[in-house]
């Protein structure tokens, strides 16, 4: 991990043009004209465009900002076109556009050094993981509820655990590949937070355009408090915190409305917030 006094940025997050956009509309509309109708990341965008604003604001040289690439799979020519036609008309910044075949994915992801690949497709944050690569879940936002502030909620469950309590999750039915998931997960969750930290102190504690939030879900109040603990270790005072010890989590994530869901996997391998 690069040391986070030297780091110069920019901070490079991936997304998929599927969730940028709603092809899915597009496909039942006879509309041919006009931009590609807003997806699930759209809210993100501009939420991240936000945050480099007033960083650049604070200071003009500034070089700590984020940058997102977009990655097409699988496109037809007409496709890629709307695709870079609707990102102008929106006045979107996308730094790099990859139009590449689904088995390419993680190699593009890999040879351009992304520190978070953001998708709704739980399977493609899971495969990531699984080959090393920091990825999250980008949770659905449906409308235009809050553009000027970029939310991150990261899992207490796996960074509260050492490394011991994460091998011993064997007994509540993870398999060994899971757990070492879950201890990568945790890995590439310690740089983007401690870059995130390193961000979100460009601000104060107020008016801020980048909120820090844990939750712990199936962990104890010590698993939260441990998150919190090495949060801070880790150079990353959190804006909110939330100890559930088993309680159902749709009705906070349901108000937080974090744009990014950072729980290692969890998602997938005990279909913890489908339980919810």
């Amino acid at each position: 991990m690069e040391d986070k006094k030297s780091y110069t940025g920019p901070l490079m997050i991936a997304l998929q043009h599927n969730d940028l956009f709603d092809l899915d509309s597009l496909l039942t509309s006879t509309n041919t004209d006009g931009a590609l109708p807003k997806g699930r990341a759209f809210t993100f965008i501009k939420a991240v465009q936000t945050v480099n604003e007033r960083l650049v604001e604070k200071n003009k040289t500034e070089s700590l900002l984020f940058e997102v690439i977009l990655i097409a799979k699988e496109c037809s020519e007409e496709v890629k076109l709307k695709i870079v036609e609707s990102v102008k008309h929106y006045g979107l910044e996308i730094g790099k556009f990859f139009f590449c075949k689904k088995e390419e994915l993680i190699n593009t992801l890999q040879s351009n050094k992304v520190k978070l690949f953001l998708s709704t497709d739980k399977d493609d944050v899971y495969e990531a993981l699984h080959t090393g690569i920091p990825a999250a879940l980008l949770y659905d936002q449906a409308d235009d509820h809050v553009l000027n502030q970029l939310k991150v909620l990261f899992s207490g469950d796996v960074i509260g655990f050492s490394e011991d309590s994460l091998d011993g999750l064997s007994g509540f039915g993870f398999s060994e590949t899971q757990i070492e998931t879950l201890k990568a997960a945790k890995i590439s969750m310690k740089e983007f937070a401690v870059l995130i930290g390193e961000m979100r102190r460009r601000f104060g504690q107020e008016n801020s355009p980048l909120c820090t939030c844990v939750l712990t879900s199936w962990g104890s109040r010590n698993v939260c408090a441990s998150a919190l603990k090495t949060l801070r270790e880790w150079g990353l005072d959190v804006d909110e915190a939330f100890c559930l010890a088993g309680a159902p989590c749709s009705p906070i994530l349901a108000v937080v409305k974090p744009h990014i869901l950072w729980d290692g996997g969890f998602h997938n391998m005990r279909d913890l917030f489908a339980q919810s």
